[in-house]
């Protein structure tokens, strides 16, 4: 299981991520691969608009966004996967909460399934080479300091 594991973590990385249809919150249709960094560190999180943990979790990266942009270059894309009978609630929800961090919606949830994302939250880290080098579900407090950790050791 662990060399599984290591294997997927492997082959996951920026540069090879599956085509799928991702949408920005003004409805315009982008492909998964377009989602880069440009050879800096990025954080890619899986939420959804209805659970409390999510919004936790999105205020807190919000929140130390701006400083971690400075320091690593690092982008974070906040990935919806509400689905069809809530994805209109996606754009004033983030509006309303003046978040910072580049929002896409995974509507069919097809690049959730596709990266093999259990369930949310899930934020999955990569270095500036575009490799997996993190990925954890759920979101406590405090764990926006290991991530700045993970950023500071792993991220070059």
């Amino acid at each position: 299981m662990f060399m599984f594991f290591g294997l997927l973590l492997g082959m996951l990385n920026a540069q090879q991520f599956p085509d799928v249809s991702l949408k920005t919150l003004n409805g315009k249709a982008i492909s998964s691969t377009s989602i880069k960094a440009d050879g800096k560190p990025m954080i890619i999180c899986f939420w959804k608009s209805c659970c409390p943990v999510n919004e936790k979790m999105l205020d807190a990266l919000s929140e130390v966004y701006e400083d971690w942009q400075d320091e690593f270059g690092v982008k974070i894309y906040a990935v919806s996967i509400d689905d069809s009978r809530t994805s209109a609630k996606v754009k004033p929800f983030v509006n309303g909460k003046g978040w910072e961090l580049e929002f896409l919606q995974d509507i069919n949830s097809d690049f959730k399934r596709a990266l093999s994302v259990p369930n949310v939250p899930h934020i999955l880290i990569y270095n500036s080479k575009g490799e997996l080098i993190e990925q954890r579900s759920g979101f406590q407090s405090g764990y926006e300091q290991e991530i700045y950790k993970i950023l500071k050791e792993k991220s070059k």
